[in-house]
């Protein structure tokens, strides 16, 4: 914004700032008697001050002459908060889920053909899960890992399961690649992913995905519980929870789901 606002002194600036902060808070757009009111600055300086905001876009006019947000500020909105911290971002998020379910959550990302966990939120039962930040699980034995594997490409699948193998954790572990992808069609059918037991013997995992702005592979989230804590019969309500949850932050991101 520093190009239609240089030729601007400091007063002027602020006046420009004052603007833009007043029609971000607001959901109609505001007149330039409206913003004049609400900020107390001369009409001339609003006028000029919309007219350059408006030439660059920051700015757009509507047809009965109010001002809001232009598209530019959604972009340069969008790429702050894919800078953002996905930790920061998606905190406030997994505290909720956290809530509704009372099973510890954490978020991962892909590394290195893993899944690192990147937060976790613990749960306050008795049960304490020995997770933590930093450690890498296997995309193909557990809910994080399967929510990511889910939407590689095959390629990429492909040669992460040749380097990194398909090892047995358990009985219900699936160590064969066209199973795998079997159950990754799943995966994206349901939108999210269930870990039953094949990562540790007694444990259920339920993942789903995190994409960016533009539709790319961003983190998974999951919640993890004892097997007797999550019964098959919560399965699917859990699931559409943890589901709603990875898209309500893929939505904080930009991400825009086809059928809405």
């Amino acid at each position: 914004m520093a190009e239609p606002l240089k030729k601007y002194n400091v007063p002027a600036l602020e006046k420009a700032i004052a603007i833009i902060e007043t029609l971000s808070l607001q959901e109609e757009p505001l007149g330039v008697s409206e913003l004049c009111k609400q900020l107390d600055i001369p009409k001339t300086s609003v006028f000029f001050i919309l007219s350059t905001l408006e030439q660059h876009e920051y700015i757009t006019k509507t047809e009965d002459g109010k001002y809001k947000l232009g598209t530019k500020f959604i972009s340069l909105g969008l790429s702050v908060l894919n800078k953002m911290n996905i930790v920061e971002l998606a905190r406030p998020f997994l505290q909720e889920l956290l809530e509704e379910t009372g099973f510890t959550v954490h978020l991962a990302v892909l590394n290195d053909g893993q899944a690192m966990y990147v937060d976790k939120l613990e749960s306050q039962s008795f049960v304490k899960f020995s997770t933590y930040i930093g450690q890498r699980q296997p995309l193909h034995a557990s809910g994080v890992g399967k929510a990511l594997a889910a939407y590689l490409a095959p390629e990429e699948l492909e040669q992460i399961a040749a380097v990194q193998g398909l090892q047995e954790k358990t009985k219900n572990t699936i160590t064969d690649l066209e199973q795998l992808k079997a159950a990754l069609d799943i995966v994206r059918a349901q939108g999210y992913a269930l870990e039953d037991e094949e990562g540790e013997h007694g444990i259920r995992c339920i993942g789903a995905p995190i994409f960016d702005d533009r539709g790319r592979l961003k983190a998974s989230i999951s919640i993890t519980a004892l097997r007797t804590d999550l019964p098959v019969h919560d399965i699917l309500v859990v699931g559409e929870k943890v589901k709603q949850t990875a898209r309500n932050i893929s939505k904080r991101l930009g991400y825009t789901f086809s059928e809405e």
